[in-house]
């Protein structure tokens, strides 16, 4: 068996996830790791946001926050750094008899590394996403701002003191309908991008020599899977089914939003749904080694 530790605590996101990629696996999201670090989503791109999490989580895991994480640019260090394809860990972390005792989240002032023990007979992945809304009308914006659209300035705007901040659905929908106030339905054009970063859980005795080798090691091991999902943003909210801009976007070649479609049709058009699909293929034949 296979586990995932899915890198959030948005519980639409973990239903989607796990009706698509099945129960085989084992799961573990961040609602059971409360003194995970919490990331912040700096990068200007999907895949950079992505990778970000899902490397700084699987790092946390084995090394705790005493090592920081470095970039793999530190002039203090140098790693041999050679692209590595998926594959599995050769063990996963554990307490020394290999005993699943569960996972508990321990206060800072107790201990600065997470009490995790996993079973040594599983392999263990990070499992990150980053994704958001592109309107063509509005030069690809939201895009990677896609959660915190209202706190900024402008169409896409420059951040805000709030920009950090990830904002009310109805806030967001509400900035976006406003900008495109104006625009024709034939040029409302959009599409939802989802970038899925998976990152090895690696055990100690595969660690590098340093905090900073270990993290450029998790980097290069990770890989990248995108869904995309063309459509259009109609006038007004529509559906109380899903969440973010879903009561406005109508996938292409349907009639109704992605918040009036069933949850068993959404997960064969979404932008997640389609990046999953192709994840779950990778992961099928990984359990075939």
């Amino acid at each position: 068996m296979t586990g995932l530790l899915i890198a959030t605590r948005n519980s639409h996101k973990v239903q989607e996830i796990r009706a698509i990629l099945g129960e085989q696996y084992r799961y573990l999201t961040l609602q059971e790791l409360p003194d995970a670090p919490r990331v912040e989503e700096d990068a200007d791109t999907f895949a950079g946001n992505a990778t970000k999490k899902a490397v700084e989580l699987a790092h946390w895991l084995v090394l705790g926050e005493d090592s920081k994480l470095e970039t793999r640019n530190s002039p203090a260090q140098s790693c041999d750094q050679k692209s590595q394809p998926l594959a599995r860990p050769s063990a996963a972390l554990s307490p020394s008899d290999g005993e699943i005792v569960g996972v508990k989240g321990v206060s800072k002032e107790s201990s600065r590394r997470p009490q995790i023990f996993l079973d040594s007979s599983m392999e263990y992945f990070v499992l990150a996403d980053d994704s958001g809304l592109e309107v063509d009308a509005l030069n690809g914006a939201p895009g990677v701002h896609s959660a915190r659209f209202a706190a900024l300035n402008g169409s896409a705007g420059g951040p805000s003191a709030a920009s950090s901040r990830h904002m009310p659905d109805a806030a967001n929908n509400a900035k976006l309908l406003r900008l495109l106030k104006n625009v024709p339905l034939e040029k409302r054009t959009a599409r939802f991008r989802c970038v899925l970063a998976l990152t090895p859980v690696l055990p100690a005795t595969q660690q590098g020599s340093s905090p900073v080798c270990y993290a450029s090691d998790l980097e290069l091991r990770t890989e990248l899977i995108e869904g995309v999902c063309e459509g259009r943003i109609g006038s007004a909210p529509r559906g109380q089914g899903g969440f973010g801009y879903d009561p406005l976007f109508i996938p292409e070649g349907c009639q109704q939003s992605f918040a009036e479609l069933r949850e068993d049709v959404k997960n064969k058009l979404s932008h997640r749904a389609k990046a999953l699909a192709e994840l779950r293929e990778r992961l099928l034949k990984l359990d075939c080694f």
